[in-house]
């Protein structure tokens, strides 16, 4: 059962017969942890995929070592090259 009055929502019965009340601040509560819990998700499922970790130690090996380019340079290379 779910009944909204008054920017409060009543979320089903519980064993004793009484309701969960949730306000528009539990909810926007709610919403941040949800995202927050899919960000760990996705990091977990990253941080077991092997490939996905060498690509990432690689590309911060580039960086220290200066491997990279300004974006507007490479924006124009890929124009001058016909590939854009």
């Amino acid at each position: 059962m779910l009944f909204v009055t008054d920017g409060y929502i009543f979320i089903g019965v519980g064993m004793s017969g009484s309701s969960v009340l949730l306000t528009d601040e539990d909810r926007v509560l709610l919403l941040k942890v949800s995202r927050l819990l899919e960000g760990i998700v996705e990091t977990l499922e990253i941080l077991k995929d092997e490939e996905s970790i060498d690509s990432i130690r690689r590309a911060e090996e580039d960086v220290k070592t200066g491997r990279v380019r300004d974006y507007d340079d490479f924006f124009e290379e890929l124009k001058h090259s016909g590939e854009i």
